[in-house]
């Protein structure tokens, strides 16, 4: 059977060949500037699949396209400095600096990368005060406009009264609309929470579908890590 670039580097992520899955996906974003390869590589990156070498080479090629407005350019950089990756230094302010101009390209990852370091107050030995509201601001906004991930952190948050007070029904809404959007962890969670919080939800999933609906039609539902 013959198979496309794209199709057989996500074969080769599938059977856990991340450096045959790497060299392909390079080739079609440096040749073929192909913005499906690079979002396949910021998968890898995110998922922690690349060794230094290749994310010191993803990082060069990304932090050279960053002037050109690319967002997933923009939210690799943050990423890498976020989590000191490869050879490159760890820095929340550098990072907190990219994922900003990332939001402004419309990738909605980065509001949840953003919210985490505000809400969680991670960068705090580096000087990027905890700024909880701020957090959840960002979080709440990357889940209304499509981001998955957000929604399901925020999910996580008021289901566990943690930086927030705890809220079942925000907890519930959050999961609901992450699940619906594909998050396979918020379905096993939510699984787990509603037999675990005996409630009446259905406002909520009312409003989870809502809200996914017109994600929908917004065509708002990027793709997500």
């Amino acid at each position: 059977m013959g198979y496309g670039a794209l199709d057989l580097a996500q074969l080769n992520m599938q059977r856990g060949k991340y450096e045959v899955a790497f060299d392909i996906l390079f080739d079609a974003a440096v040749n073929d500037q192909n913005d499906d390869a690079l979002f396949l590589l910021t998968k890898m990156t995110f998922d922690g699949n690349l060794n230094a070498e290749q994310m010191e080479k993803f990082y060069e090629l990304q932090n050279g396209h960053t002037s050109l407005g690319n967002g997933y350019a923009l939210f690799n950089v943050g990423l890498m400095h976020e989590r000191g990756l490869g050879k490159v230094p760890q820095s929340y302010k550098i990072a907190v600096e990219y994922y900003q101009k990332a939001i402004k390209e419309e990738v909605k990852d980065a509001f949840c990368n953003l919210g985490n370091i505000y809400a969680l107050g991670l960068g705090m030995d580096q000087g990027v005060p905890r700024n909880v509201d701020l957090g959840i601001k960002y979080l709440t906004i990357g889940a209304e406009e499509g981001s998955r991930q957000c929604a399901y952190t925020l999910g996580s948050l008021y289901g566990k009264g943690e930086f927030v007070p705890l809220d079942l029904k925000k907890a519930f809404y959050f999961l609901s609309l992450a699940a619906l959007q594909g998050h396979d962890q918020a379905k096993r969670v939510l699984h787990i929470f509603v037999h675990t919080h005996k409630e009446n939800y259905d406002a909520e999933m009312e409003a989870a579908q809502y809200q996914f609906g017109k994600i929908q039609n917004l065509r708002l539902l990027y793709k997500c890590v």
